[in-house]
């Protein structure tokens, strides 16, 4: 089991940009992943052939401008990985605690 990542650098200068870009957010959402940072999202794949088709997914809902990255760690590197929060940090009304949907997917499967 492991951690799939979409990261995305999207144009948002125009009106019709910045629509496409939120659809897209918004579309991740509701894909079941959560959002870490701005521009990146996660959610946790049990299987490589999910991680497949999670990517065929994204393929589809990308925008036709930007840049949409996609690479998946494997939980003991995903467990490696350090999370440093500053005082005053608020975080995103759209952002949920790393893990959080890993429960109820795990007693999916």
């Amino acid at each position: 089991m492991g951690v799939l990542f979409v990261c995305f650098d999207l144009p948002v200068v125009e009106k019709e940009e910045l629509k496409m870009a939120n659809d897209f957010r918004k579309d991740l959402l509701k894909l079941g992943y959560s959002m870490l940072q701005n521009s990146i999202y996660i959610r946790p794949c049990v299987t490589y052939e999910k991680t497949e088709q999670y990517i065929k997914t994204i393929k589809m809902l990308a925008p036709c401008t930007g840049q949409v990255n996609i690479f998946y760690i494997t939980d003991k590197q995903w467990s490696n990985s350090v999370c440093i929060e500053k005082f005053n940090y608020l975080p995103s009304k759209y952002k949920k605690k790393c893990g959080e949907n890993a429960e109820k997917q795990m007693t999916f499967w």
